[in-house]
């Protein structure tokens, strides 16, 4: 139980709703980072970053906000880090380094990011810190992957740390992948040429149509536990769910996570009028359904 649960209590109603239904927890939790968190169209997306990543190239990841950029770029971290665990050869291990561009001011200290995620001491002078990733290949077996989310949004000089990466691409068994929003991504690229030219993959994830939706949620609910899927998540549910996400991922699970905590509150399926409700309630009301 956590401290908050320990002071408030917990949601007994929620909880056996749940229950009644087969599963243990929410089943649109936004923080998912498994294959759970993907429809299946999404996932020749995984596939082919994982190749990239796998093989020492690199590539660009894109989309609009909400897609689940960050949730693929931490799903591909810890797949490569759990299968480097279990392979028995080293030249087949792969070093994810999963970094949040967005919170580094100069290449700098991306390069101390890179060097921290190895666990190595940072407290050096920059050459002597980049000679480290030089001399990878020469003193290491396993790949190592160097995953930059939201590198668009940086503070950083753009030519600085494109030519950086640019550097750093050029180096083998390194492998990058970033991370951005499309039109960031492209003025970032447009900086340096010479770090455009070397991108090998472009994945953009787009929105869901109606099909790719229905399968996420139902592949959601099927994975918590729930076989009655179809009579928790009306169609009416789930068309209402649609229009109001517009297929985006995160507001499709934020608005199907509403709804169910309310279907929970009025202990009924998910129907139209419960997500209609569910979506128009202020989110102090939401977490506090006695406040009316």
């Amino acid at each position: 139980m956590t401290t908050f649960e320990e002071k408030i209590g917990r949601d007994e109603r929620f909880e056996s709703y749940l229950q009644r239904w087969g599963m243990q927890g929410d089943p649109f939790n936004l923080e998912l980072p498994s294959v759970d968190a993907f429809a299946p169209f999404q996932k020749g997306d995984l596939r082919k970053l994982k190749w990239l990543l796998s093989e020492g190239k690199i590539g660009v990841l894109t989309g609009a906000l909400g897609m689940g950029k960050t949730t693929a770029c931490k799903f591909l971290a810890a797949s490569l880090r759990d299968e480097s665990l279990t392979a028995p050869d080293p030249s087949k291990h792969v070093l994810p380094i999963l970094i949040h561009g967005a919170t580094y001011k100069s290449a700098d200290e991306l390069l101390r990011a890179i060097i921290l995620g190895l666990e190595l001491d940072a407290n050096k002078d920059q050459a002597s810190l980049f000679e480290i990733l030089r001399r990878w290949p020469h003193e290491h077996q396993e790949r190592l992957a160097v995953i930059i989310d939201d590198v668009p949004e940086s503070g950083a000089d753009v030519v600085e740390v494109s030519e950086f990466l640019r550097v750093l691409s050029d180096i083998p068994n390194i492998s990058i992948l970033l991370n951005g929003e499309l039109k960031q991504m492209r003025r970032f690229l447009a900086e340096v040429p010479a770090l455009l030219d070397r991108i090998q993959v472009h994945s953009k994830l787009r929105p869901m149509n109606r099909k790719n939706l229905k399968e996420l949620l139902e592949l959601r609910l099927r994975t918590a536990g729930c076989a009655n899927y179809g009579g928790l998540l009306t169609p009416s549910g789930f068309k209402s769910l649609y229009k109001f996400s517009k297929g985006v991922p995160r507001l499709a699970l934020k608005a199907a996570s509403n709804s169910i905590h309310h279907a929970a509150e009025m202990d009924v399926p998910i129907d139209a009028r419960i997500v209609k409700a569910a979506n128009k309630r202020s989110a102090l009301k939401r977490a506090f359904p006695f406040l009316r």
